[in-house]
């Protein structure tokens, strides 16, 4: 069962309750708009291996949303992406086995005021590290806060400045 998470957007909107359920039913644009809306992770909260379920990405929006929701599902089910690990200013992608022991992907987790779209303070992973193969270097993931325990993420590709949104997926202990 996926946590729920308490919504609480920038500023101090209202407070609403969404899981990974219910933004895997919700379009890149809803998605987008949730995101918008949080505030970054704290940087001391980034620790450890925390499972990622991936919750919207682009080519399936014109599907319906229940049948988008399950297929994201048999997609969280799949033995191939985990989530991610975090090493204080350092992380990297989990693969394949449950318990993150096969990593790729190396990132710096920074602080930044402002989103690559500029919607305002984020939490940054730089792929552009001498560890990584060239294209993976291009890579760009931000974070925020979605509320009790639960983070919303999305992964770019920065091509010059032009960006491009490959998907967005939450993660949790």
């Amino acid at each position: 069962m996926a946590a729920e998470a308490k919504l609480q957007t920038r500023g101090g909107g209202a407070t609403h309750a969404i899981d990974s359920t219910g933004l895997a039913r919700m379009s890149l644009a809803q998605i987008d708009a949730v995101f918008e809306s949080l505030e970054p992770v704290p940087l001391g909260q980034l620790q450890g291996d925390l499972r990622g379920k991936v919750v919207g990405a682009p080519g399936v929006d014109w599907l319906p949303s229940p049948v988008r929701a399950a297929l994201l599902r048999v997609v969280n089910e799949l033995p191939v992406w985990r989530g991610k690990s975090f090493e204080g200013e350092f992380g990297s992608d989990a693969w394949l086995l449950p318990d993150h022991s096969l990593r790729f992907a190396r990132y710096l987790v920074r602080e930044d005021v402002a989103s690559l779209a500029g919607e305002g303070p984020v939490t940054r992973l730089e792929y552009d590290v001498a560890a990584n193969p060239r294209a993976v270097r291009l890579v760009v993931g931000e974070i925020r806060e979605l509320g009790d325990g639960v983070l919303l993420a999305r992964t770019q590709l920065r091509l010059g400045e032009r960006v491009i949104k490959l998907v967005y997926f939450t993660l949790e202990a």
